[in-house]
């Protein structure tokens, strides 16, 4: 990750860097179709992203794929700092199973 000047509101699982760039949500994959990746927050509400073409998309550090997300896995998501419908990076594995529980 890059600098560790990030705040969280646990309320809302989001996460804002104190420079108001890219902000994080922890979720549960709820589908992945094409582009498009549907989650729920620790709310239980659906969200729907579009994943962009140049994502970082990673599992317990190494690079992986969209298509690689199972129904149910706990992500870590970053938006776009224009667009909070668009996801730039995707974290998933073990460091976030461990978290969520």
């Amino acid at each position: 990750m890059k600098n560790e000047t990030r705040k969280s509101t646990a309320a809302t699982s989001k996460t804002v860097d104190m420079a108001g760039n890219a902000k994080t949500q922890d979720g549960k994959v709820v589908s992945v179709v094409g582009d498009k990746l549907t989650s729920t927050c620790n709310k239980g509400q659906e969200h729907h992203h579009t994943v962009t073409k140049d994502a970082q998309i990673t599992c317990d550090g190494k690079a992986s794929k969209l298509t690689d997300l199972k129904v149910g896995t706990d992500i870590r998501m970053t938006c776009c700092k224009d667009d909070e419908n668009k996801l730039m990076a995707i974290e998933y594995g073990k460091h976030l199973q461990a978290a969520a529980h």
